[in-house]
């Protein structure tokens, strides 16, 4: 018999969280539209911004260097280095997947109760909320089957291990691992009913960016079809978004500390990751940038290279210096109109009556980020590309775009899955092309407690 397991919300309430009326004793139902906004928000604040996406940074061509002392305490006793070598085992730094599951929970208690609540006199629609419960819960799904399950191939994902797909509040559920075809299914399913309930155009300010809106949906939902290569649907929903946000013109900005990265830039979408940071100063001091992604920025031209400033990390021997990307730790988002230029141009190229729009789509985003006067020349250069190395700048145009912001891994895994080789106190490890380490294992702590996992 399915069991609501309120216990949980009754263990938060008690520690603080106590808009909520406990009835009977030991479990937490809430009654007004306003009680599950509170709730949703719980399962916002769940999910793992912080320690995701943007991390998986240490293991691809993107991070050249890692002092591991600088990210940890003295009371870690586990190195990051095991993930920055692609050591997979007991000793390396879980990713958390925990995390992604504590957020689906909350957005499970959602859906499957708002049907009932009472509308508050602040009147926020119960609709908007529901729709929100059902984006989160596939964008967690989405984060969870792109680190754990196989790359989506549209050729064997019906067969391809995926994740368990939480649907549904069962605490006696057997939790066993889906494909990937019925991740992205669900993904997609639960999206469109989103999209059916969802009101908010635009989160107001960026104070609730965290949020989804309508605008974030179709973005995510773009990402979404280009990882699952529907290229025409992909490109169309990418352009009908790029009216609605500004980009930001680094040649105009100087000085400004303002950055596409920032919640309250015009070029927020939806602002709920953290990129890739550690607070010493307000720069990157535990992680350094690759010579090979150094290298595809202009040093002259390119406007992102006043992002980049060179740090020091370590002492004696084992001091570190390069550079890293200037970004503090409050810093939040996932998806961006920049996003949507590349994914509009990689679509596009994939598309033979969109091909001059692709380029010209993503000479759009350049001017945006190159010196004026280096423009006509790179006009040239990508007006005169095919399709193939159309779709090579825009995977270069990526990495310059979205540096340690948890694109890159995913990326090179969607795609061609290159070898890479990393240096570590040393040694040289080199993850092969096409290697099966691309697809991270289940944790160990999860496979402990739920041995169907690697069923």
């Amino acid at each position: 018999m399915k069991k609501r397991a309120y216990i949980l919300l009754a263990a938060l309430a008690a520690s603080g969280c106590n808009y909520l009326e406990i009835e009977p004793v030991g479990q937490v139902i809430p009654h007004k539209t306003s009680e599950f906004r509170a709730l949703l928000t719980s399962g916002y604040n769940a999910y793992p911004f912080g320690s995701a996406r943007s991390f998986t940074a240490l293991l691809s061509d993107e991070v050249g260097a890692i002092d591991a002392s600088a990210f940890w305490n003295a009371s870690e006793v586990v190195p990051l280095g095991y993930n920055y070598t692609w050591q997979y085992g007991g000793q390396m730094q879980e990713y958390p997947y925990q995390y992604f599951y504590q957020s689906i929970f909350y957005a499970n208690a959602v859906i499957e109760n708002i049907g009932a609540a009472d509308v508050d006199d602040a009147g926020e629609p119960s609709d908007q909320i529901l729709g929100e419960a059902y984006a989160l819960r596939a964008y967690n799904h989405f984060e969870l089957v792109n680190l754990y399950g196989r790359p989506y191939n549209p050729a064997t994902a019906s067969s391809d291990r995926g994740i368990v797909l939480s649907d549904h509040i069962d605490i006696e559920q057997q939790y066993r691992p889906s494909t990937v075809e019925a991740a992205y299914r669900s993904i997609l399913d639960d999206i469109s009913r989103a999209e059916a309930l969802m009101s908010v155009e635009k989160q107001p300010d960026a104070t609730h960016n965290y949020r989804f809106s309508l605008n974030a949906l179709a973005a995510f939902k773009a990402r979404v079809l280009l990882y699952t290569r529907q290229w025409q649907q992909a490109y169309e929903l990418a352009v009908g978004l790029l009216p609605k946000y500004e980009l930001l013109d680094l040649n105009a900005l100087g000085d400004a500390t303002t950055r596409p990265w920032k919640a309250d830039s015009s070029e927020a979408i939806l602002a709920l990751d953290r990129p890739f940071s550690y607070s010493g100063g307000d720069l990157v001091r535990g992680a350094l940038l690759s010579e090979s992604l150094l290298a595809l920025f202009d040093p002259t031209n390119d406007c992102r290279r006043t992002y980049l400033k060179e740090i020091k990390s370590g002492e004696g021997e084992s001091a570190l210096s390069g550079y890293g990307v200037d970004r503090s730790s409050s810093d939040r988002i996932s998806i961006r109109v920049a996003e949507m230029y590349l994914i509009a141009a990689e679509a596009g190229s994939y598309l033979p009556s969109e091909l001059e729009q692709a380029r010209n789509l993503l000479l759009e985003l350049q001017s945006k980020r190159m010196k004026n006067e280096a423009m006509e020349a790179q006009r040239a250069r990508v007006e005169a590309m095919d399709a193939e190395a159309l779709r090579q700048e825009v995977a270069d145009e990526r990495a310059r775009e979205f540096p340690l912001e948890g694109h890159r891994w995913f990326d090179l895994r969607r795609t061609t899955r290159p070898a890479i080789t990393h240096r570590y106190e040393g040694s040289s490890y080199t993850l092969q092309a096409g290697d099966s380490r691309y697809t991270l294992p289940f944790p160990q702590s999860a496979v402990n407690s739920n041995p169907d996992l690697n069923n």
